[in-house]
């Protein structure tokens, strides 16, 4: 296994996936549709955004996977894990501890940042070495998330955060 790393985030890749990783300054995005108006993070601190894929990331990506998603079939999975800021810690939205397994049951077609036919989507929100993150996984098969969910888990148990 390959470790790529980068702002306290570590990912040991499973052969054949690559990640990426950005750190978006203060009100910045990879691309316009990445984060809404509503969206808690703060615009005065840097958040840290690892995406994760089994087919090959384009060069434009947006924090939840504009730009990635539309482009994947029915095998492909896509993982993004962004941080949210300091303001969110001890929040409900981030109470639970540790990094999440995902289970089958936790995917739904409307459950994505932009419904795509056939696609599935999950979102856990999650505190980690006093970090607040979401873990957003996109699967290119709704109707495979029970074949493919041991993968992800796989993904996210060789992530670590410092």
């Amino acid at each position: 296994m390959t470790a790529v790393a980068q702002a306290g985030i570590q990912v040991q890749l499973l052969a054949g996936w690559e990640a990426r990783f950005q750190n978006n300054a203060p009100g910045q995005s990879l691309a316009p549709s990445s984060r809404s108006s509503n969206d808690p993070r703060n615009a005065s601190v840097t958040y840290s955004v690892a995406h994760v894929a089994n087919f090959a990331l384009p060069i434009q990506v947006s924090d939840f996977g504009a730009g990635a998603v539309e482009i994947m079939t029915s095998a492909d999975i896509f993982v993004a894990l962004c941080e949210y800021g300091p303001e969110s810690v001890g929040t409900a939205l981030f109470a639970s501890q540790g990094l999440p397994t995902i289970k089958a049951t936790d995917f739904g077609k409307q459950s994505l940042q932009r419904v795509i036919e056939g696609q599935g989507g999950c979102q856990k929100f999650f505190t980690e070495k006093g970090r607040v993150f979401c873990l957003y996984v996109v699967v290119g098969s709704y109707l495979q998330r029970f074949r493919t969910v041991p993968i992800i888990n796989q993904v996210v148990q060789a992530i670590s955060i410092t």
